[in-house]
């Protein structure tokens, strides 16, 4: 893959880099010699980005860039509302007499690394009752440094924080018509869910990596700190805690691989369902890792040998978070959402 070469140097990467595409090949290599947040950066763009680019744009322009990988993007599709759901469109498009869109809204993503998202645009109705019910949707490539486009640490504002999830509050910003996508749908089944479930296949396989790399940090930081002579290692409540995660780390990982290995093989049917289970296994052993990186960080002073560098909050918001993963996979085995229901 071209794109994932130039992302590597991006990243300052050095190592052989698989000459095929297959992503389990990719994602081992990038999760082997960039810190996890670079190595999931990557993932995204080339497992999420690209297959959206070339689904739904005309490659040409900006897209060309993104395409080529000398523009890093990121998903702007899952930002949290109250639907908890990755078909809330979070920008609403203004169309232009001169084809270009206007854009206002809010959006998440999970590191304030990349160059530019695509993102889920509503397009204002035509004064029709059906366009109110049934409004058009879009992708947009939106620059990050585009006027009227604002990075913030936070929905309501504050710094924004390299290993952290970063808003985009988005106010007037105009885009041309080379950056819109064709009409999506945002709904299961669809040909633009088809590709998101696709992507949390790998993601999950990457995440689980990251989720069993930050098992093994904790591990190695309970040999090493304690009062002189004796480690935490020794503690029994220690060890049991850190063995807990890493029991749930092992088998994701092991269900993740196996998936990619069963979507490689054209002979077998790896439905949307999978991908989606294994999407949410991945983003709760993020949160539990995370989680107990943070209790003994704070319990015993636990001394890791890659601060910031880690399970970052950020990791645990990709595809939206645990509560969005699992919330769309009811909604793709067709158990309804009480916020679905009619009043």
């Amino acid at each position: 893959m071209i794109a994932g070469r130039a992302l590597n140097e991006r990243f300052h990467g050095q190592t052989d880099l698989p000459a095929t595409e297959s992503p389990r090949e990719w994602v081992e290599s990038l999760t082997s010699h960039l810190n996890a947040a670079a190595a999931c950066a990557v993932v995204e763009h080339l497992f999420g980005v690209l297959p959206l680019v070339d689904a739904f744009f005309t490659t040409r322009g900006a897209i060309t860039e993104v395409a080529a990988g000398r523009r890093l993007g990121a998903l702007g599709l899952f930002t949290p509302g109250p639907e908890l759901r990755w078909g809330a469109a979070a920008v609403l498009g203004e169309p232009e007499p001169s084809g270009s869109l206007l854009l206002r809204g809010e959006v998440r993503i999970p590191s304030p690394a990349a160059d530019g998202s695509l993102v889920l645009v509503r397009l204002r109705g035509r004064e029709s009752v059906e366009d109110a019910e049934s409004p058009e949707h879009r992708l947009a490539w939106l620059d990050h440094d585009l006027p009227g486009v604002e990075r913030r640490g936070s929905r309501t504002g504050g710094p924004v924080r390299r290993d952290a999830p970063c808003w985009l509050a988005i106010e007037g910003a105009a885009i041309g018509p080379d950056l819109v996508s064709r009409p999506v749908t945002p709904a299961p089944g669809s040909g633009l869910f088809r590709c998101l479930e696709s992507y949390a296949g790998v993601w999950a396989f990457a995440a689980a990596i990251c989720a069993r790399d930050g098992v093994r940090a904790l591990r190695r930081a309970a040999r090493t700190t304690g009062p002189p002579g004796k480690a935490f290692s020794s503690c029994q409540l220690v060890a049991m805690d850190i063995t807990e995660v890493e029991i749930e780390a092992d088998l994701t990982l092991a269900a993740a691989r196996g998936h990619l290995a069963l979507a490689a093989d054209d002979s077998a049917r790896c439905d949307g369902f999978s991908a989606l289970a294994l999407a949410a296994a991945a983003a709760r052993t993020l949160a539990a890792v995370a989680a107990r990186t943070g209790e003994l960080r704070d319990l015993a002073g636990l001394e890791l040998d890659a601060p910031g560098e880690g399970i970052a909050p950020s990791l645990t918001t990709f595809l939206g978070g645990p509560l969005m993963v699992e919330g769309e996979l009811g909604r793709a085995l067709g158990i309804r959402d009480p916020a679905d229901a009619a009043p």
